[in-house]
């Protein structure tokens, strides 16, 4: 896989965290550099865990599922993809409203470890993907961390400046994400010689 695919992923991986940032963001009186570094951190931190501990958890199941592998792979980032999907379409747009407005000035630690587990949870399914194609983890989990980290601070400092109304354009940014793992998988399935 190369390193603009990696990135690739890493970015739609990153869509779901982005979001809350932003959300949470757009209703705050004032950011401050201690928030956009908290936020940056957990985000980034689970999004480079879950792809490893999915790796993890591929490698122990690979001798079993070999023969196949580059079809679980794909279903997997379908999977995903179709989530992102029914999640982009399932956002409510009547009002604009942002989800987060109930998190406060100051989120707790607690809190946003839980945020940043329920919006890394498809980085797990990639993680097992990897596993899948036997492909090293290590640089892929820090990129995708990084990247999340990068893209959440830039979220974070925008909804500064842009109004609750930025959190609308969530469904776009989804539907890309899905689009970009769905060729990827495609991509896999033709490597091995499906089409």
């Amino acid at each position: 896989m190369q390193l603009l695919e990696i990135f690739g992923i890493a970015v739609a991986l990153s869509v779901d965290a982005m979001v809350v940032a932003l959300c949470w963001g757009a209703v705050q009186p004032r950011i401050k550099v201690s928030h956009v570094l908290k936020f940056s951190v957990v985000f980034g931190a689970f999004q480079a865990l879950m792809p490893a501990l999915g790796w993890l958890a591929g490698g122990a199941l690979y001798s079993l599922v070999n023969a196949w592998d580059h079809w679980v792979a794909f279903g997997l980032l379908f999977f995903v993809a179709v989530s992102m999907i029914r999640e982009a379409f399932e956002k409510d747009e009547d009002d604009g409203q942002c989800e987060c407005r109930s998190m406060g000035s100051d989120i707790a630690w607690g809190k946003l470890a839980m945020l940043a587990v329920a919006t890394s949870l498809d980085a797990l399914a990639v993680g097992f993907s990897f596993a899948m194609v036997s492909m090293p983890i290590a640089g892929p989990a820090a990129i995708i961390g990084i990247v999340c980290a990068l893209l959440t601070a830039l979220a974070m400092l925008a909804a500064g400046v842009l109004s609750e109304k930025a959190a609308r354009h969530s469904k776009k940014l989804s539907l890309l994400g899905a689009a970009v793992l769905l060729l990827i998988g495609l991509r896999i399935l033709f490597e091995h010689g499906v089409f």
